[in-house]
């Protein structure tokens, strides 16, 4: 979608999704992948691209610190950099895009293909650990989960 950019000013695409977190929060990988390219992306500040399966790509933006280097593989949940705000960057936060064979998708509304269905045996272990943590959640929320 398009927006008023902060810095440069007038209506331009915005094909991210912004994260505000502060500088030196982990980053993790979405999913295992290969790091294809990582460093300075001028209004993108320290970036880090990753080639997943099935055509898509998702990049880091605005980071403070890499921890990764291209070729690496890495997996789903690992640490690849931390929050910053390099670049073309108003504050600290995550600038999250993701490609499809090329193109821009937008991953909230993207219909992933689902990973591995959960072995019966580890099904009950999970729905405790669920009911655990959302009521850890609700406890704090203004509305319940």
């Amino acid at each position: 979608h398009a927006r008023h950019h902060p810095i440069l000013g007038g209506v331009r695409p915005h094909l991210a999704i912004d994260y505000g977190a502060p500088i030196g929060t982990p980053v993790r990988a979405v999913a295992d992948g290969v790091v294809t390219r990582t460093g300075w992306d001028s209004g993108n500040g320290i970036t880090i691209t990753l080639r997943h399966a099935r055509g898509y790509e998702t990049m880091y933006n605005h980071l403070s610190a890499v921890e990764v280097r291209p070729g690496q593989r890495v997996h789903q949940r690992q640490v690849i950099g931390l929050v910053g705000t390099t670049g073309l960057s108003t504050g600290p936060h995550l600038d999250y895009r993701v490609r499809k064979n090329g193109s821009f998708v937008n991953p909230l509304s993207e219909r992933f293909v689902p990973g591995p269905e959960l072995p019966p045996r580890q099904r009950p272990a999970f729905a405790d650990r669920l009911h655990t943590l959302l009521e850890r959640l609700n406890q704090d929320a203004p509305f319940r989960l």
